[in-house]
């Protein structure tokens, strides 16, 4: 364990950290939260918790980014639903989540769909993990689908995917 596999990360963190990933621990950047530090890894966002460590996959987060005014992190997942964490001087963690999240990004396109809806297809990649299947999300602009926009929708999926992908795990 050296210091910069720390990144400054005070060691006992450094050590309960290690312990939940069950594995090297490479810690890019870091912030303090509410209840503890935030913390940047390869393939990873690491929020510890009044309970321990919750992790995100880079390649789970769907959107999100950093609100210098109100001090806070926040993403939505794409298989629903959303979080966030209060930052005490946030120093590089924001850029690096913003790095990360865009790193996971292997493919997005947008089709035209009629009366102003679009469908953005995604397909993301593990930064942890290069053997892993691709990620694919489906995300809607503009309203819902009719039944002919839901079919062109997947039928779209269905071409990137054979065009791109050999094994996908679909949200």
């Amino acid at each position: 364990m050296g210091l910069f596999d720390r990144a400054g990360l005070p060691r006992e963190e450094f050590r309960s950290l290690g312990e939940s990933v069950a594995g090297r621990v490479w810690v890019l950047a870091w912030a303090r939260g509410p209840a503890g530090p935030v913390v940047g890894l390869a393939g990873r966002l690491a929020v510890r918790t009044p309970v321990g460590w919750r992790f995100v996959g880079w390649h789970q987060i769907d959107s999100g980014g950093w609100d210098a005014a109100s001090g806070r992190l926040h993403w939505t997942l794409i298989g629903g639903g959303a979080d966030e964490v209060v930052l005490e001087a946030p120093g590089s963690l924001p850029d690096l989540f913003r790095e990360r999240v865009g790193a996971s990004i292997v493919l997005q396109e947008r089709f035209e769909m009629s009366r102003g809806r679009a469908a953005i297809i995604v397909a993301r990649r593990r930064l942890d993990d290069d053997q892993a299947p691709l990620v694919w999300s489906v995300t809607r602009q503009g309203g819902d689908f009719d039944a002919s926009q839901i079919e062109r929708a997947g039928d779209e999926l269905a071409r990137l995917r054979a065009e791109y992908d050999i094994a996908t795990e679909v949200w």
